[in-house]
């Protein structure tokens, strides 16, 4: 790709996702928090002084004791967003009788795909040395995330049980181990055709890859360990939840993914909200308190529980 199509495509990009952005900042204006949830805010996880490297804790009000841990990753195309984004969403989860991590972690371009993964677990390590001191139990983790946030939980679960993998993305191997994953509305295969295959949205789709994983990405050892399709091993892989919705944009990446899981024998589930135009992309993320959000959410608590069990 020459500098100018490059130049474009990252445009294309910034421009698109400052104008979600305004739309994020409105709807979290009018949302409140959900009420009997306390926690601790801004919790750095790592020392390197980044604004990114911080956690957010929530659980019910008068927890003693640990609790079943979920630990959520925020979407954003892996170039925005923060553990604001998410953290009504998260509160909404704790409020079901859960101790929840929401995190911060570096977006593209500052850092690549392998960057990103060592910021989650250099959170996820966090967890087991403090959690404890947070009502966090180590012993019951459970991972989430929203679009490409699913894509970093789902890619996490494979890492976690795979040791190679682990040295591939140069991360220290965790105490404890995944219990299981949601993944909600995911987004696609990193190394497919992000926006598309033709054209500008093509050009797009080879900036983001570049990105990801550098200026030659299929160069770098990890472009073909990326996803839950080349990583993940149906006999060591956590359950996993796919919540998602008929009416999401991305609906056929979460149908892909389903027939994926159910072909090579994981154990999973599925969520698939009603048809209704209103439940579109990570709209239990986004609208927790509104009544299709709180069943998907319900759903999710539901089958963590089942799993604890």
């Amino acid at each position: 790709m020459n500098t100018l199509t490059s130049f474009i495509a990252r445009s294309f990009l910034r421009i698109m996702w400052k104008m979600i952005g305004r739309n994020d900042a409105k709807r979290l204006a009018g949302q409140v928090p959900t009420p009997g949830v306390a926690g601790g805010r801004d919790i750095r996880y790592a020392d390197s002084g980044d604004p990114m490297h911080v956690l957010d804790v929530y659980y019910p009000e008068g927890t003693e004791g640990l609790l079943p841990v979920i630990f959520d990753i925020h979407g954003g195309g892996w170039i925005y967003g923060n553990k604001e984004l998410n953290e009504y969403y998260c509160m909404s989860l704790a409020s079901r009788g859960f101790a929840v991590v929401n995190i911060s972690y570096r977006l593209l371009p500052q850092t690549d795909l392998s960057g990103q993964v060592g910021d989650v677990f250099q959170a996820l390590h966090w967890l087991g040395a403090n959690g404890a001191d947070h009502h966090c139990d180590p012993d019951r983790v459970f991972l989430t995330g929203d679009s490409a946030g699913g894509h970093l939980a789902s890619l996490a679960a494979a890492i976690c049980a795979d040791p190679q993998l682990g040295a591939l993305y140069c991360v220290d191997r965790l105490p404890y181990t995944i219990k299981a994953v949601a993944a909600t509305h995911t987004a696609p295969d990193v190394c497919g055709d992000l926006f598309g295959a033709k054209g500008m949205a093509k050009a797009i789709s080879g900036e983001m890859k570049r990105m990801l994983f550098g200026a030659d990405p299929e160069a770098n050892p990890i472009y073909g360990k990326s996803t839950i399709y080349t990583t993940a091993d149906p006999e060591t892989y956590p359950p996993i939840l796919v919540v998602t919705s008929e009416a999401d944009p991305l609906y056929k990446h979460s149908a892909e993914l389903i027939k994926y899981l159910e072909d090579k024998g994981f154990a999973h589930e599925t969520a698939i909200a009603d048809q209704n135009p209103d439940s579109g992309h990570v709209f239990n993320v986004t609208y927790p308190d509104r009544e299709d959000g709180k069943k998907m959410n319900d759903r999710i608590a539901m089958f963590f529980n089942a799993v604890n069990a």
